[in-house]
């Protein structure tokens, strides 16, 4: 069996300066590219259970999320594990259904060092479960004790899609959006779409389907929600707006679906702005026309934070990176 000993002999270098590499320390470049060559050629393999014992770390994160069927959090879960599985780290992953009591669970498995840190996705009110001690990371939503926020300029999504509506010939806008009010960056998309129409004089209605609003398993209920807000929406035989821009990418499509079995064109009479990018099984082409999020990217970043995070290291509260607008054929 290839030890460090090995590796470090092939490589040139003293067993201290491996050992760095493997834990992800600092060493020069050169022999960072020596280490790692050796690694590769050798077949070295680092055993996670020694490592654990002698640094006092699982190598192991607890990645939680509302609902793994939802394209958007499956993706992210995914370019999390990869970054995870680059720095040595295993990821745990935690389907929590919105449940506070699962998601407490997963904190107290943090503060009793059975994971080293957590990467979280919550609209449950679980802040009096967070421990400032525990190494975390979360995706948009805010906390009042010293937990780091990643997120991307969901501000700038806003006006980004009432920027391409209202250049497109719409006037009379509506954002409409489900799920929790609890503060997190996702509110901002609808306080940029608003700022901007209000800056440029058109009108802006905002309408919240509300938190039990499940896209995900309760597609009946979904359809009629959806078709009586169109029917309502109606007026002598014209939609009552000719733009809309949605909170999420699954709620524009099933809008979509709706719009076009009540005979509604699309973007001809409606046009429609979704958001977070979401494609067809990855084709490159997109649900809707859509404010696209940089899901590799927040990815890295939530795994580069939290590993700073573990090793005691201070870092950034809120990190925002930016979006932009993708044409999915809903918009003129």
């Amino acid at each position: 069996m290839v030890t460090i000993k090995d590796v470090a002999q092939d490589a040139g270098v003293a067993v201290g300066t491996v050992s760095k590499v493997l834990n992800g320390q600092y060493v020069s470049e050169k022999n960072r590219i020596k280490v790692e060559a050796s690694v590769k050629k050798l077949g070295y393999q680092m055993n996670f259970y020694a490592r654990g014992l002698k640094t006092k770390n699982t190598y192991t994160v607890a990645a939680l999320v509302p609902e793994i069927l939802n394209p958007f959090f499956a993706e992210w879960v995914y370019y999390i594990e990869q970054e995870l599985y680059k720095n040595g780290y295993k990821l745990l992953l935690c389907n929590t259904q919105g449940m506070p009591e699962k998601e407490e669970y997963y904190y107290r498995m943090a503060e009793q060092n059975k994971v080293d840190g957590i990467i979280c996705v919550t609209y449950q009110d679980v802040e009096p479960y967070v421990s400032e001690n525990i190494p975390l990371i979360s995706l948009d939503r805010h906390f009042h004790k010293k937990v780091s926020c990643i997120s991307s300029d969901n501000y700038h999504g806003g006006e980004l899609a009432a920027q391409k509506m209202i250049s497109t010939g719409s006037r009379h806008l509506l954002y409409l959006r489900n799920g929790s009010e609890i503060s997190g960056e996702t509110l901002k998309r609808g306080k940029g779409f608003k700022s901007y129409c209000d800056a440029h004089g058109v009108s802006c209605e905002t309408l919240n389907l509300g938190d039990d609003f499940d896209l995900i398993r309760g597609k009946t209920s979904v359809e009629g929600i959806l078709r009586n807000f169109i029917i309502s929406a109606r007026k002598t035989g014209k939609m009552r707006y000719d733009g809309i821009y949605t909170s999420t990418d699954l709620l524009a499509k099933a809008l979509l679906e709706q719009l076009q079995f009540l005979g509604v064109e699309v973007p001809g009479e409606v046009q429609l702005v979704g958001h977070d990018g979401m494609q067809w099984m990855n084709s490159g082409k997109y649900l809707v026309s859509t404010i696209v999020q940089p899901v590799p990217d927040m990815a890295r970043k939530a795994v580069e934070l939290l590993l700073k995070k573990i090793k005691g290291e201070e870092i950034e509260t809120l990190t925002i990176l930016p979006v932009e607008f993708a044409e999915g054929g809903t918009t003129r």
